[in-house]
């Protein structure tokens, strides 16, 4: 009996989930490979980044660019919720910083600890004056899946948690706020470096979490789970039909 014929005749039952499942994971094989691009891409990007003066820095910056500075925390912190360190749930303190021709970039201070009852949030000081600022430029934190709608800044309530970064509804916030309608907040978030004495814990940023290597092996083994299942109903429908 063929390997066609006996396909047709002992494991049509069986030959769509087959076919499905090895489909999902090529599916997922080339998904890792599709991240193992990005990665290489924001690898070149970290590795062309260049440094820039804290004045310099604009809506067009280059991202992960280095800046080095001094500038001036307006005491308005922001606590970005769900951020885990050493599987401790807290916050990151994103703190606006003044630069000049009225514009605002939001500053990573790092992880603070957040108690269980989430009203009593954790004390957030804010340095007075000019302090220098070192760091990396970085994207905003990306959304992901939003659990309801992130409310209006509350002009009295500092520091506040948020569950998202929303440039635009933070940047109406705090246009309100400094009574400044032509208030710019950058695009970018600067994450300072982790000997700074005006910031907290958790400060070894991880510019990627892993390299592209470790995407492309993820991808050979969904790829090797692909064949595995379609030469194991393949074996099983020659058993099968041997059998009979």
């Amino acid at each position: 009996m063929g390997l066609s014929r006996s396909i047709r005749k002992y494991g049509l039952v069986w030959l769509l989930p087959a076919v499905l499942l090895a489909a999902g994971f090529v599916r997922l094989g080339f998904w890792q490979l599709d991240r193992a691009e990005q990665k290489r891409d924001i690898q070149q990007q970290i590795d062309a980044a260049g440094t820039l003066a804290l004045d310099e820095v604009s809506a067009t910056s280059a991202a992960y660019s280095k800046v080095a500075g001094s500038g001036e925390y307006l005491p308005l912190p922001l606590l970005l919720d769900n951020q885990v360190q050493d599987g401790r749930q807290g916050v990151h303190v994103l703190s606006p910083l003044r630069l000049d021709g009225g514009r605002l970039l939001l500053v990573n201070r790092g992880w603070l600890p957040l108690a269980a009852d989430r009203r009593a949030l954790p004390a957030v000081a804010t340095p007075e004056g000019e302090v220098a600022i070192r760091g990396r430029l970085a994207p905003l934190p990306g959304v992901g899946m939003r659990l309801g709608t992130q409310p209006a800044l509350a002009p009295q309530q500092w520091p506040q948690l948020i569950t998202y970064v929303d440039a635009q509804l933070l940047q109406q916030g705090f246009r309100t706020l400094l009574q400044q309608p032509d208030l710019q907040l950058l695009p970018q978030i600067l994450k300072l470096d982790a000997d700074a004495a005006h910031g907290f814990a958790g400060r070894d940023w991880a510019l990627i979490n892993f390299g592209p290597n470790k995407h492309t092996a993820y991808a050979l083994q969904w790829f090797t789970l692909a064949a595995t299942v379609l030469a194991t109903f393949v074996i099983l429908s020659l058993r099968s039909a041997r059998r009979r």
